[in-house]
């Protein structure tokens, strides 16, 4: 294998995907999980966006720690350290039933995951096609979770939430022996250009500013309600293995937004692309809670998923256009974590006792200033090429 060839080769995509899957599989499994931990193990919904909050946040802590150092380390060590500390946490997730322990446990296994999604996201900007990366590991990364969140109430019958856990404690010990494809850092890349070596994130102005305060926004607005959609199911009516369907489908039809963002490409501009996804997630939301049947309900969720991933693909890729080195994405992702973590806190505080349709509002709010951030950032940049390649 040619040193300079191997980050393009097939198995690395392969070892990048299935990383993501490893250090977000608990996160796209919240809305389920946390219907589990309040009813098996006595913790109140509160405490539910609490415990996740605290995983999205400490997520973002890795991430940009990893991120904003990735050029001085050695990627493959740092990766393979991470995973180990992801399998530990894994475990102990499986193993206690405290809330206080199992906070400790996820807040490690938010730190672990989110160093790992920096090195994925390093990596991933050494590739030559860097569309095709991001859009592959995303519908990778889609299905994935589709299957797991139609495993999860088989699994939770039969082990209660340690199972889930369990599962990616193997999942992360699967992926152990494979880190060997993942390069050491730039220098490992002989036909690398120089500027993706050298590039600084810091010196992008507000471009990257703006851009990173939108990562986070879209995740505050999509994590707010989305902690709490197995328990909008339910008061609905749904059976636990429906609302596990409708999620796992809805998760297929974000792989399905992706791959539409992908084929769609230069033929739709920048602003246009946001505003179809933002205007989708508004709503998707309120007809998720204001739709009074599992019909509406199901549909919100699907839209939302949707234009989500859609939308995103544009995201990822003007953060490679601003720094090909792929630090500025490492730093986008400690945004999407930082927003996503404040997403359960600002849910947790307005909805009470199960007060839904003030979550949702809380939502469609947080999108309407995504249009609006989205626009000032269009409007100005259009020098750059905003929009995922053919």
């Amino acid at each position: 294998m040619k040193k300079d060839s191997s980050v393009n080769n097939v198995a690395t995509l392969g070892v990048l995907s299935w990383l993501m899957l490893c250090s977000l599989g608990t996160l796209q499994l919240q809305p389920q999980i946390g219907g589990v931990l309040v009813a098996d193990l006595g913790i109140s919904w509160p405490d539910v966006g609490i415990l996740f909050g605290t995983e999205f946040v400490a997520a973002g802590i890795g991430s940009c720690v990893a991120a904003l150092s990735m050029n001085r380390l050695d990627r493959r060590l740092l990766c393979l350290c991470t995973v180990l500390l992801l399998l530990a946490a894994s475990i102990a997730s499986a193993l206690v039933t405290a809330f206080i322990w199992l906070a400790v446990a996820r807040f490690t296994a938010g730190l672990a995951g989110g160093v790992i999604q920096a090195v994925v996201y390093a990596t991933a900007a050494l590739r030559s096609n860097k569309d095709r990366t991001f859009a592959t590991i995303n519908i990778v990364l889609m299905l994935g979770g589709a299957l797991t969140m139609g495993l999860e109430p088989m699994m939770t019958d039969a082990g209660g939430v340690a199972a889930v856990f369990g599962l990616f404690a193997v999942m992360a010990l699967v992926v152990l022996p494979l880190l060997r494809v993942i390069p050491r850092g730039p220098a490992d890349i002989r036909d690398l250009p120089l500027a993706a070596a050298n590039a600084n994130p810091a010196g992008l102005g507000k471009h990257a500013i703006l851009l990173l305060l939108l990562f986070a926004l879209v995740f505050g607005g999509h994590t707010s309600l989305w902690s709490y959609q197995e328990r909008i199911g339910n008061d609905l009516g749904l059976s636990d293995h429906n609302i596990g369907m409708i999620l796992g489908v809805s998760t297929l039809l974000g792989a399905l937004g992706a791959a539409i963002a992908g084929f769609v490409g230069s033929r739709l501009n920048q602003w246009m692309a946001q505003l179809i996804a933002f205007t989708g997630a508004i709503t998707a939301s309120l007809l998720t809670v204001y739709g009074q049947s599992g019909l509406a309900y199901a549909s919100g969720i699907a839209l939302l998923m949707t234009v989500r991933f859609f939308g995103l693909t544009y995201m990822f890729v003007l953060s490679t256009d601003l720094d090909p080195s792929g630090r500025l994405t490492g730093l986008a992702n400690t945004a999407i974590f930082v927003g996503a973590g404040l997403g359960p806190f600002a849910a947790a505080a307005v909805v009470g006792d199960g007060n839904f349709q003030a979550v949702g509002l809380l939502s469609a709010g947080i999108y309407v200033a995504c249009i609006a951030v989205a626009r000032y950032i269009t409007a100005r940049s259009r020098a750059l090429r905003v929009v995922p390649s053919q």
